[in-house]
């Protein structure tokens, strides 16, 4: 199950608040030593262009971080006499057919084992030749690549991930803006880096050097660390975008019952690199995948 409300909004507090801190901490330290930044653009006067759009990556990068926190992923509402109705529906039709009920704990990735998703197959199917999965939690029809989010005990549209970086659902609402945010943040990394670099002071001693950049050297361990993980997220998230794939789906698609019977290498919801990154970043839109689904998939053997 989820976790509490309150567990919640601390883990979100903390990790957001960190987040800022160090964000706004490295170049306010670039600030307060002898760097080009402070020199050139606000000493004397050089290149303040640079120096301003330096500011506003920096307040770009921030923003792009709470939009996608504070932006609706695509949670699915819950319809409260439509859930009642469905959990009637849903118990005698699981009792009716051992097959089924086998079927919905092999295919909801392994049932409890697997602990990724919680649900069952409906033994219903609709004209494209999927079935429909049913959420345990929610007790709702999932919309095709849907999926329950354990974290925030709520159903998804087109789950990606839950990130522990911004406490926050990434879905079909928010990816675009965690893409932007990791594009934002890798320019800024990489030009704090470059600035901290050439902040660097020669000393003879060793002692003296440590004391005269100590605080550039934690710097460019953040930059470098943080460097690395966001330039793998941002390659990946790009590979998804042109691909127009999820993480949940990459990961998991030997246990995810419309995609485990196709072919390895097929993907249904691929429409071409130029249609997806326009769906991808321009359509705000929840779609409807169980079309795209059926028009690309319709022939395909063994899909269920």
């Amino acid at each position: 199950m989820g976790r509490c409300c309150a567990c919640s909004l601390s883990a979100a507090l903390f990790v957001r608040t960190f987040h800022t801190l160090i964000v706004v901490g490295v170049p306010a330290s670039l600030v307060y030593r002898e760097s080009s930044l402070l020199h050139k653009s606000l000493i004397d006067g050089q290149h303040v262009v640079l120096g301003v759009a330096y500011v506003a990556m920096v307040l770009w990068s921030l923003a792009m971080y709470y939009v996608t926190c504070f932006t609706d992923p695509g949670y699915i509402l819950i319809n409260r006499s439509k859930k009642e109705r469905k959990t009637k529906m849903i118990k005698p039709m699981a009792n009716s057919d051992d097959d089924d009920e086998e079927e919905g704990g092999m295919e909801g990735e392994e049932g409890e084992e697997s602990g990724e998703e919680s649900g069952h197959m409906m033994p219903m199917q609709n004209k494209a030749g999927f079935k429909y999965r049913v959420c345990d939690y929610c007790e709702i029809m999932q919309p095709m690549r849907a999926k329950h989010c354990e974290d925030c005990n709520k159903c998804v549209h087109k789950f990606d991930h839950h990130c522990p970086w911004l406490e926050a659902c990434i879905g079909e609402r928010n990816h675009r803006y965690f893409w932007l945010f990791l594009l934002s943040t890798l320019v800024l990394i990489l030009c704090t880096a470059v600035l901290t670099w050439n902040a660097f002071v020669f000393r003879m001693l060793w002692s003296d050097w440590m004391e005269a950049n100590a605080i550039l050297f934690i710097d460019l361990f953040i930059l470098l660390l943080g460097g690395m993980l966001v330039c793998g997220l941002f390659s990946f998230h790009s590979y998804l975008m042109f691909k127009g794939l999820t993480t949940w789906e990459a990961a998991s698609r030997e246990r995810i019952t419309y995609l485990k019977y196709l072919d390895e290498d097929y993907n249904p919801f691929n429409e071409g690199v130029c249609r997806n990154l326009r769906q991808f970043l321009c359509v705000c839109r929840l779609r409807r995948w169980e079309k795209v689904y059926a028009r690309k998939a319709k022939g395909i053997n063994g899909v269920v």
